[in-house]
């Protein structure tokens, strides 16, 4: 049986009554409700008839109750019947959905093939493109609304207007492959001339940076760099001075003597002539007074050291 013939011809039979739920009191129930909110509602409570204020409020909450009491009957009586035909039909309607359910799975599993097939044919379609722009499969990032049905013939192939969408595509990537390249190029020749690594710089290149921004950057290095490498020499050259006025500072605190080099400033003996070895010498001396007097200051401006010997007559 088609279903547009189930469709048409099923129609679910069902003999209902609309019901009108009637007060039949209303008007008796109003005329106590009436009388109850006006002998109340005049009433002014005050701490000395608290008592008879909670019994009032106890009044009140009875008759509520026994009204809301009847209210929720009603209702329940009234929905069971809707109840039990909801309930009904529920069944039906899930037996369907089962169904419906394994129909849908059917579904998309065949539209998930049919993607397949699709991005397949476009996957093909750019393997034969790309290296005619010199460019790699890989370096084609498609888009998921490329495998759209849409963008297929009947015969599932490649409409015209993808194909010029994946022309456009490809086109712009290959120029971007070139611009990168010849900015790589300019970059390293920069960084070659001004003494600079080249790599750091062309991956900035790679990563997206302008080249204006990247030789802006590499002139500020260059000159750092400079800035640098004269610091240094003047540090050399403050260096190279210190050394030589310490150097001269040291040989003029240093004499030369002929006992040796001795330190002007504290005296102390640095080192000796080796040819000058004190001897020790016991003399007997005779002569006339004068001359042993210039032979005692001679002694003793040459730095001779002697001393006069007693000799015993025993």
């Amino acid at each position: 049986m088609e279903t547009t013939q189930l469709s048409t011809e099923l129609q679910v039979g069902v003999s209902y009554t609309p019901s009108e739920i009637v007060i039949q009191n209303e008007e008796h129930l109003a005329g106590i409700v009436d009388q109850l909110v006006t002998t109340y509602d005049v009433l002014i409570f005050t701490d000395d008839n608290i008592p008879e204020a909670k019994q009032a409020k106890a009044s009140l909450n009875k008759i509520r109750k026994i009204l809301e009491d009847q209210r929720k009957d009603v209702k329940r009586k009234y929905n069971e019947p809707l109840k039990v035909f909801e309930d009904s039909i529920k069944k039906y309607v899930l037996q369907i959905d089962n169904v419906k359910n394994d129909i849908d799975v059917g579904i998309k599993d065949f539209e998930n093939r049919e993607k397949q097939k699709r991005m397949e044919v476009l996957e093909a379609t750019i393997a034969e493109m790309a290296p005619n722009y010199d460019v790699l499969i890989e370096e084609v990032e498609i888009d998921p609304s490329w495998i759209n049905k849409s963008n297929f013939t009947k015969k599932g192939e490649v409409n015209s207007k993808t194909l010029k969408t994946l022309a456009d595509k490809i086109g712009f990537i290959a120029l971007e492959k070139r611009r990168i390249e010849g900015d790589k190029k300019t970059v390293e020749t920069f960084a070659t001339m001004n003494g600079l690594e080249p790599y750091a710089w062309e991956k900035l290149i790679v990563q997206g940076h302008s080249v204006n921004d990247v030789l802006e950057q590499m002139k500020q290095a260059v000159e750092q760099k400079n800035i640098d490498k004269a610091e240094q020499a003047r540090q050399e050259a403050v260096e190279k001075e210190y050394q030589k006025a310490m150097e001269n500072l040291e040989k003029e605190r240093q004499k030369v003597v002929e006992a040796g080099i001795v330190d002007t400033e504290t005296g102390e003996l640095l080192s000796k002539n080796p040819e000058d070895e004190i001897l020790k010498f016991t003399l007997e001396i005779s002569g006339p007074k004068s001359k042993l007097y210039a032979l005692n200051q001679y002694m003793t401006e040459q730095g001779i050291e002697f001393r006069k010997v007693v000799i015993s007559n025993d």
